[in-house]
């Protein structure tokens, strides 16, 4: 009977042994294909140059530190784009030609910006890539921190003074305001009436735009909110003709210039920025946006533009036309580091880029050109012939 005991505690260790070691070979199996889906690119998705983490505090190694706000609710997503684009821009070059890339993340608090940028080139980073909001990028021109080439991804205010060695690379809606309004100008129109979004940046756009407008003595006829009041919109409309107005701004999205256009018509030109171009308005299509004469960046509009057709397009990762302009934005500032690494901020010759064509402007801040597109049969086509400048 004991013999049977014994016997029977045998069997049970040993079964429990090697259902253990079923369930090890199983969790390994599993781990392996989650780490497979993860990391092993698809048609879709073409390998990338994989950023490493930041060195250990006490450890220095050559590399170009990338600071993005990863751990910001607000811009947490627009940063992973611009890693995406870096990353993938870095895998076009040579390994053993370039610097590695490390990633810093950061939030959205200037002493955390700073602290981190320290940190980065305390582990020896020859160059930095961000930070990337206007606010970060101030925070460490003014912290008297920058020792290495440095490219914010945001163009400060014009108070704020760039250090030796810092330079800014941005999209600026502020500025397509004032290139579209030399569009306009080039096309011999004279008389404007504005349409404004009520957020921040809209404002700001509105008034990037009058000030070019008026700069050689054309006329704002009228301001206007936005609105969706028939009765405001009709009146607005009736003006166009009393006033002999032959241009329309809109400091708007796609969605709310489509809500709008109908009232309006087609028979002044309208112009706007590339905020029109949006996923939004894409949704019932864009006919209602005909005619319109707006900028956006190579990446958006021009897929057959030789450094457009470079790189890899991330399908299905993006859900916004946004995050796809900040991939593109990534792009190009791991290009322009390459150019700054290699020679002189002012000796750099214009770049194609696939945000448009980036030449050193002054303040060493890169001027950025983009393309001028319209609306026609609903689709994005780019004009050709029109001047920016």
């Amino acid at each position: 009977m004991q013999r049977l005991r014994v016997l029977l505690l045998c069997v049970a260790v040993l079964y429990g042994a090697l259902a253990a070691l079923a369930i090890g070979v199983r969790a390994q199996t599993e781990g392996g294909e989650a780490v497979e889906k993860t990391d092993a690119p698809s048609a879709s998705q073409p390998a990338q140059a994989a950023p490493t983490a930041p060195p250990p505090q006490n450890e220095e190694r050559p590399h170009i530190a990338v600071l993005l706000p990863l751990e910001s609710p607000a811009f947490g997503k627009l940063a992973d784009a611009v890693k995406r684009g870096i990353a993938a821009a870095a895998a076009t070059a040579d390994p053993e030609k370039t610097l590695p890339i490390v990633v810093y993340p950061t939030n959205d608090v200037a002493k955390n910006i700073v602290d981190i940028y320290d940190r980065a080139l305390r582990s020896g980073a020859q160059f930095v890539i961000g930070p990337l909001t206007k606010n970060a990028v101030q925070a460490i021109a003014k912290s008297n921190a920058v020792t290495v080439p440095t490219l914010g991804l945001s163009v400060p205010d014009s108070e704020v003074i760039l250090p030796d060695s810092m330079y800014a690379f941005g999209v600026q809606i502020e500025a397509e305001a004032r290139q579209i309004a030399r569009v306009a100008h080039s096309q011999g129109k004279r008389r404007a009436i504005v349409i404004t979004g009520d957020n921040t940046l809209a404002k700001r756009t509105s008034q990037a735009f009058m000030d070019e407008w008026t700069r050689s003595g054309r006329l704002i006829v009228d301001q206007h909110a936005y609105t969706t009041d028939q009765g405001k919109l009709k009146r607005i409309r009736d003006g166009l003709a009393t006033n002999q107005v032959d241009a329309i701004f809109l400091a708007l999205d796609g969605q709310r210039a489509r809500q709008i256009r109908p009232y309006l018509g087609k028979t002044v030109a309208t112009y706007a920025t590339s905020q029109i171009n949006s996923a939004e308005s894409t949704v019932l299509g864009q006919h209602d946006l005909n005619g319109i004469i707006f900028l956006d960046m190579p990446w958006m509009v021009l897929p057959d533009h030789p450094a457009v057709m470079t790189y890899p397009r991330l399908a299905g990762v993006f859900g916004t036309f946004d995050q796809e302009r900040f991939y593109a934005i990534g792009i190009d500032a791991w290009r322009l580091a390459q150019g700054l690494l290699a020679e002189s901020f002012s000796s750099l010759s214009p770049v194609d880029g696939v945000t448009g064509l980036l030449t050193p402007g002054l303040a060493r801040v890169f001027v950025r050109e983009p393309l001028p597109v319209q609306f026609v049969q609903g689709t994005a086509r780019v004009v050709d012939g029109l001047s920016l400048r």
